[in-house]
């Protein structure tokens, strides 16, 4: 049974990250791109919704079972998941866009990387400039202050307040998509799943929260792409929380995820993709000039990436198992 859990999890993971990945397939805005392909930004911004349900997904393991007696334990084990995983790859980040940038200038990339200095380096580093592992930073402050949501959470009444709470806070400020403000509610729904129904992602999602989110989540998405308020944006992730947790129940009746070994490599995908997908759309649009090449570089390029991405993860998985447990800590 606890195999049948952490499968579920593992390709719950890995069927939202292929959105994560359609949601970096975003073609620059240069003359060879025809201005249609801008409207396509609506559906680039269905996969960006499926970041809230891994906030959920977070707080739901990190709680379910926790006392204060094992924080310390836990926040070992994120050392080791988190911590790690993080610092190696925002390193192997900055050096691949720095030797991008030395031998092709800035051909295949967008300005915004910068080495002007060792200090900024370092610091945009730690602060994830060089790549999209913001998730992960975000998720090392709510382990830090785990204590917090833990005592928030233990009783329902004050864990159903704290999270409303939350969604105000995260309607009331324009903060950055990576601040910790803009998914605590998310975060604290899934606490208090963990601490008072510790099964409820273990087991198919009720049918009617999917089908209300399957009406919710498109109008939402719809109302915030022609009004971007911070309400329409927080409506628009809660609903994405229950629309792709229940695709996912409704698809594995008939597609038996389970029965494969690939879901397991989401973190990896989640690490890799960004560069290869930023680099190989904009090579295949410099090079090509033509609508046609726009089209493989906006629908073609994110499928090879994935292929590639968790091709090498499984080759580094079964061939150099302890390089790949330490960039993916997986212990």
């Amino acid at each position: 049974m606890k195999t049948q859990r952490s499968t579920k999890i593992q390709n719950l993971s890995f069927f939202m990250m292929l959105a994560i990945v359609w949601t970096h397939s975003r073609l620059p805005k240069w003359e060879m791109v025809p201005d249609y392909f801008h409207q396509l930004s609506i559906f680039n911004e269905i996969g960006q919704d499926a970041v809230a349900p891994f906030f959920l997904i977070t707080g739901f393991l990190f709680f379910r079972n926790f006392h204060m007696g094992n924080y310390l334990e836990k926040l070992k084990t994120r050392f080791h998941s988190l911590v790690i995983p993080y610092v190696i790859w925002n390193i192997l980040g900055a050096c691949a866009w720095f030797l991008l940038i030395y031998y092709t200038g800035e051909r295949y990339i967008s300005n915004n990387y910068s080495f002007d200095s060792f200090t900024e380096v370092i610091g945009n580093i730690f602060a994830c400039k060089y790549t999209v592992l913001w998730y992960v930073g975000v998720i090392i402050v709510y382990a830090i202050a785990a204590p917090v949501f833990y005592y928030l959470a233990r009783d329902l009444r004050i864990a159903v307040t704290s999270v409303i709470i939350f969604l105000i806070i995260g309607i009331a400020f324009h903060h950055p998509f990576a601040s910790p403000l803009v998914w605590m509610s998310i975060y604290m729904m899934g606490a208090l799943l963990g601490i008072h129904y510790n099964d409820y992602l273990f087991k198919a999602q009720p049918l009617w929260v999917t089908l209300l989110a399957l009406v919710c989540f498109p109008v939402t998405v719809y109302l915030s792409h022609q009004h971007d308020t911070m309400l329409m944006v927080n409506l628009r992730q809660w609903s994405s929380v229950f629309f792709y947790i229940g695709i996912y129940d409704l698809l594995d009746k008939v597609m038996h995820f389970g029965s494969h070994r690939i879901y397991r490599y989401s973190f990896f995908l989640y690490a890799t993709h960004y560069f290869l997908v930023h680099v190989l759309q904009r090579y295949v649009i410099v090079n090509t000039g033509s609508t046609f090449g726009c089209w493989v570089a906006y629908l073609v390029i994110p499928l090879v990436v994935v292929v590639c991405c968790v091709s090498l993860a499984y080759f580094l998985d079964e061939k150099i198992h302890k390089l790949y447990a330490l960039l993916t800590g997986d212990r």
